[in-house]
């Protein structure tokens, strides 16, 4: 029986067990390439149709009735930072329970209200109506004018993160009930910033009260649960918070308080411990074990295994400001990425589990444009032709050289066991053609001091929803503004102007043609994340259109 049949089977077999709805059976069918005609027979044959129709009834999820209680330990793939959407270095799971937005993307991708119960949009900006009685944990009312505060501090490039995803919008205020951001044009990509992690809604008192240790101690937010520790390097806790409002979010089934008495995340930072964690129990749930346990996982009839593509990209940087290394020569950095076999990388490393990136998208991106796919291609022929065309030159030491400066260089790389093996490939692919890498590997907290401007090279996986803002983000961020990029600059102010979703679609295939043939990154895959969780677990659902799970509907059968 292949791959596509196993998982189908656990997906029958979930719904039999009645974890899950047929509404959700399809949409994990969906990731596997199967439509309604297909498992729907499945289906019929392990639940009677009266049972099958209830399940889809307003109000019944088709399940028993939900435990209360306990605790649900999730097991992740790096260390934690301190959970801040304003501006930290990497958004984590934890976001999802401590935290709201004013808008969400549901599983199908689409915007649905969250804080806000209703949005409109059109030429002179955005609204969104905020729902009434809202409260902050500490008790503190959700206003407009809170709202307001924490968007200015979201847009502004001296204190958030994601500042230029912010740019078209031009003044943030209260009108009643109302969140009103104005712009001068139509910026319909915005939904693709409000409904991230680092729009999610905090009390920005307390964020500007703790200062540096925020993070660290409860965060203030409006989510179902509460910070209660954080420890780097052993977990982050939470806890249920019983003054919890209740959600309007469509596809919650649970519109009140969560089931769970608390959560906690652990970070498995060792790649080769997710799994025999999650197997003996020290972990309910795990993210990306390595791609070489995945088959003897799925065999394990106690757990489900769910695998879909990522919403990243791991690329390699060379800093275009280095003239003296010639990364400012579009000849040089098309040679280091087609002297990278990416397909190679993906079937010796991840064993299939992953895809090879010629552009900045990952390949199952709604707008995914192939034609990036004529760019970048491996053929270490043409990687040494157009290096000798840029005048350097094989050494006798195997090393090119031009004016007698050696084509070597240090790249910095975020340390992780699979990440490092790629890495490790990828130098002994540059050294057939002449191109010194040294690879320094690091942790998160050495790593992120290094990236600057001047930072000549670094490589880097990164996780978002939406590619052509974050792929804009690391251009501006960390390669000097230069004439060479100009289309690139281009495609993205297209972007940021588009007034709809057709126009959206064309701005973010332009983007990413240009993307490919200029390579201010160097793409090189976009890995499956895979996801575990045992039978004990429901309600558990991660799908492809977030970052991570929510957690407003899980609960442990055997609480």
């Amino acid at each position: 029986m292949d791959e596509s049949s196993d998982r189908l089977d656990e997906v029958v077999e979930e719904y039999a067990a009645n974890r899950i709805t047929r509404r959700e059976a399809l949409k994990r069918a969906g990731v596997l390439g199967l439509g309604a005609a297909t498992l729907g027979p499945l289906l019929a044959r392990v639940l009677p149709s009266s049972v099958a129709a209830a399940s889809e009834a307003p109000g019944n999820s088709g399940q028993a009735a939900p435990k209360h209680g306990g605790t649900f330990r999730e097991g992740y793939d790096r260390d934690f930072t301190p959970p801040n959407p304003v501006a930290n270095n990497w958004a984590d799971p934890d976001f999802n329970a401590l935290f709201e937005a004013l808008v969400i993307r549901n599983p199908e991708g689409q915007i649905v209200p969250m804080l806000a119960d209703h949005f409109t949009s059109g030429p002179q900006g955005w609204t969104f109506h905020l729902r009434k009685g809202l409260k902050f944990q500490s008790g503190a009312p959700v206003t407009p004018a809170v709202v307001v505060e924490d968007f200015n501090l979201f847009r502004s490039p001296k204190t958030g993160q994601n500042g230029p995803f912010w740019t078209p919008i031009y003044d943030v205020a209260a009108q009643g009930e109302n969140v009103v951001c104005k712009t001068h044009h139509e910026f319909q990509a915005f939904q693709e910033t409000v409904a991230t992690e680092y729009s999610y809604i905090m009390n920005p008192t307390t964020w500007k009260a703790q200062g540096s240790k925020y993070g660290t101690k409860p965060t203030d937010g409006t989510g179902p649960f509460v910070l209660s520790s954080y420890v780097p390097g052993q977990h982050v806790i939470a806890k249920r918070w019983n003054g919890y409002p209740g959600s309007v979010v469509p596809f919650f089934r649970n519109k009140g308080k969560a089931y769970l008495d608390a959560i906690e995340w652990v970070p498995i930072t060792d790649a080769t411990q997710r799994a025999p964690q999650i197997q003996t129990g020290l972990v309910d749930a795990v993210k990306n074990p390595p791609p070489q346990d995945v088959a003897t996982l799925k065999a394990d009839k106690n757990l489900v295994v769910l695998e879909f593509q990522e919403l990243s990209n791991f690329f390699l940087s060379v800093n275009l400001g280095d003239t003296a290394l010639g990364f400012d020569d579009l000849r040089v950095r098309q040679a280091i990425s087609h002297a990278i076999d990416r397909e190679a990388i993906v079937k010796a490393v991840f064993l299939g589990h992953a895809a090879a990136t010629y552009g900045p998208a990952m390949t199952r991106w709604k707008w995914y444009n192939p034609a990036v796919e004529q760019y970048n291609k491996f053929d270490t022929a043409l990687a040494g032709h157009l290096l000798d065309e840029a005048g350097w030159k094989m050494g006798s030491s195997g090393v090119r050289t031009k004016n007698g400066k050696p084509l070597a260089f240090t790249t910095f790389n975020l340390t992780d066991t699979t990440q490092n093996q790629v890495m490790a490939a990828i130098a002994q692919m540059l050294a057939k053609v002449g191109v010194h890498m040294t690879v320094k590997s690091l942790a998160s907290a050495a790593f992120y001091p290094e990236l600057t401007q001047k930072t000549t090279s670094y490589a880097l996986k990164w996780l978002w929803s939406s590619p052509i803002d974050v792929v804009a983000l690391f251009v501006a961020f960390y390669q000097p503004k230069t004439a060479a990029l100009n289309s690139v600059y281009d495609a993205f102010n297209a972007w940021q102007t588009a007034g709809n979703s057709p126009q959206l679609k064309a701005a973010a295939l332009s983007y990413q043609q240009a993307f490919a043939k200029l390579i201010p990154l160097i793409p090189i895959y976009t890995q499956n994340t895979i996801w575990v969780h045992n039978k004990n677990v429901v309600g558990w659902q991660p799908n492809q259109a977030n970052l991570y799970p929510f957690y407003n509907d899980v609960y442990l059968q055997n609480a």
